[in-house]
């Protein structure tokens, strides 16, 4: 049910559709049937393409090529439209290029032709706003006390404390689906790039995270209303993105000076520009903030699962796993249940009441923010305040985020 910005929407994700075609999960690229076979070099490149490209949760007909020299890039390019090839790419910095074709011999006769050294090949992952497990799971957590009002105090932050400095001179990249105006920002907080430049409507999703690692209403409160905010769309209103506009996304905010940034989204897929651009950000002494997923797995998404990101799961209002929670020994972890924050749907401020571990992930990155403004580096801090449990390491990784208070300035 919608209501307007005084009311209350429950929810956070919605159907997502795509022009593109995700590879079915049951492929597995073989060259069996070439096995008798005399050796042919051509050929083999080409299994060997199939199995970099063809993978699940891949987009159909897309490959990202890495190029190590100028040369062979401009080269490959130079030739591609001729093949009937569409390059996206690559963004300012990089060395990335997103290639589209209508069949793998298609790309494989332009990369067979390039002069120089051949790129590095893989797969374009799906990137989505995390999806929730229908159901409790049966093993994994059954957690599903909303936290409400509770929220802040639930992780330190008493009401009526004066938050108006937590975060300042701090800024906070969003890479997620695009931040709406509302009330929750203040006049001038939020920055906005958009890497899809596809005209398509916002999705709400984008507009909650910000508001709860900086927002500042009734009703949308954030943990650091001092922060900018970096708002970096590569999602259309489908919440669905690609790898290459993860990859571009956190090369966008390394450029713009980001001192944190939060990623609520995810993928199955390791990519290896994602990858770099990631350890990139990490060795720059940037916080990376991401979600382990919604699916009750085991294991985190990508790019929670990367070194040195602060991968979050999401807790109860009674402190147990939440139901949809993933973990794999995540850092730790955050409210993630019935969380009040900012939306917006059909150009309307709403207000709303969201689950997942994309608030949860938002939460810790606010709390990274008010501990950079101090002077604190978040990462030691974000783990010596958990509230821990040393029996839920898998579950909730050092413990429950737990933010001391810190005096206004």
């Amino acid at each position: 049910m919608q209501r307007s910005l005084d009311g209350l929407r429950t929810g956070d994700t919605g159907e997502r559709r795509s022009a593109r075609t995700f590879l079915p999960h049951e492929v597995i690229p073989s060259s069996a049937a070439d096995s008798a076979a005399s050796p042919d070099l051509s050929r083999a490149y080409r299994d060997a393409l199939s199995e970099q490209i063809v993978r699940p949760g891949a987009w159909e007909n897309e490959a990202l090529l890495t190029f190590s020299d100028q040369a062979s890039f401009e080269d490959f390019v130079s030739r591609a439209k001729a093949a009937g090839l569409v390059v996206t790419g690559p963004f300012p910095g990089g060395t990335t290029i997103r290639v589209s074709f209508d069949s793998l011999d298609q790309l494989h006769d332009a990369l067979a032709a390039t002069r120089g050294e051949r790129p590095a090949v893989s797969a374009n992952f799906a990137v989505s706003i995390p999806d929730f497990a229908v159901a409790p799971p049966d093993a994994g957590g059954t957690g599903t006390a909303p936290f409400g009002a509770a929220m802040l105090p639930s992780i330190g932050i008493e009401a009526g404390t004066d938050r108006s400095s937590w975060g300042a001179g701090v800024l906070v990249a969003v890479i997620d689906s695009g931040v709406s105006p509302h009330p929750a920002f203040r006049e001038g907080q939020v920055t906005h790039v958009d890497l899809t430049t596809d005209g398509s409507a916002f999705h709400g999703h984008g507009t909650a995270i910000a508001s709860l690692v900086a927002g500042n209403h009734a009703g949308a409160e954030g943990v650091a209303p001092g922060a900018n905010i970096l708002d970096i769309r590569i999602a259309g209103a489908d919440g669905v993105s690609d790898s290459f506009l993860l990859a571009r996304g956190i090369e966008t905010a390394m450029e713009q000076g980001a001192d944190v940034i939060n990623i609520s989204m995810g993928t199955y897929g390791d990519a290896p520009p994602v990858a770099a651009a990631v350890a990139e950000a990490v060795r720059r002494g940037i916080t990376v903030v991401a979600a382990v997923g919604n699916d009750g797995a085991g294991v985190k998404l990508w790019p929670a699962a990367y070194a040195g990101v602060v991968s979050v799961s999401g807790v109860d209002a009674d402190g147990n796993l939440a139901y949809f929670s993933n973990t794999g020994s995540p850092t730790l972890a955050a409210p993630s249940v019935g969380l009040p924050s900012a939306y917006q749907e059909g150009g309307k401020a709403l207000l709303a009441t969201g689950s997942g571990t994309s608030q949860a992930t938002a939460l810790v990155s606010g709390a990274a923010a008010a501990f950079r403004a101090r002077g604190i580096n978040p990462g030691p801090a974000l783990i010596e305040n958990a509230r821990t449990d040393s029996a839920r390491q898998q579950e909730i990784g050092a413990g429950i985020l737990f933010v001391p208070t810190m005096n206004s300035k």
